[in-house]
């Protein structure tokens, strides 16, 4: 089942207006049974930040997670070989959630949704050696604004087919405030996710 989508304004959407607005963004299905469930998306504007939120069955934060953001290039670490049980791409760079479920990669010039029918060139899902993952491809920016795009993602451990409990609200509250609190925990971290970008591997134009 696709994930519950909102726009930048808190506004509860479906995958029509998704795709109408950011072209050929797709949900990754990782089928029935335990995994890490895609639950939300969120359009963001403002820093060039793909950003990933993982929480656990309670939804609670999921710390010391591995998350991946793949795009074309050959040059990225290849994850094949690793015992992984979802791979929606063979390359992709990882990085580990904090203490609250957080993670953020940095985005370049290569990351605006240049052509609609095309989509963005982001894939991103979670890495795990024992439960599968949802994902989600054609993440990107859109040209033209300050950074619009469904850049931020909520991974939930749930059983496909039950009630995970917090899809359409990851801090498990009305959904509107718990957005607008996670965004402010975001900017919090703004300044240390200036250093992943100087430090990230990011597409080229």
């Amino acid at each position: 089942m696709p994930p519950e989508i909102y726009d930048k304004e808190g506004n509860r959407r479906d995958m029509a207006w998704l795709h109408s607005k950011f072209g050929n963004v797709q949900f990754l299905d990782a089928g029935a049974g335990r995994k890490f469930k895609l639950v939300r998306l969120d359009e963001t504007e403002g820093p060039a930040t793909l950003k990933v939120r993982v929480i656990d069955e309670q939804g609670l934060a999921k710390s010391s997670q591995p998350v991946a953001n793949s795009w074309p290039d050959n040059s990225l670490p290849d994850l094949r070989n690793q015992g992984l049980k979802t791979l929606w791409k063979d390359r992709a760079v990882n990085q580990s959630t904090d203490g609250a479920g957080f993670t953020g990669f940095g985005l370049g010039t290569g990351s605006y949704i240049r052509d609609l029918a095309q989509g963005g060139p982001h894939t991103v899902w979670v890495l795990s050696p024992s439960l599968p993952s949802d994902g989600m491809s054609g993440i990107g920016m859109l040209g033209g604004t300050n950074h619009i795009g469904p850049l931020f993602l909520t991974f939930q451990i749930s059983d496909e087919g039950g009630d995970p409990g917090t899809g359409g609200d990851p801090g498990g509250g009305d959904p509107n405030p718990t957005y607008e609190a996670l965004m402010e925990k975001l900017d919090a971290i703004h300044a240390d996710l200036r250093l992943l970008i100087e430090s990230l591997g990011t597409p080229e134009s």
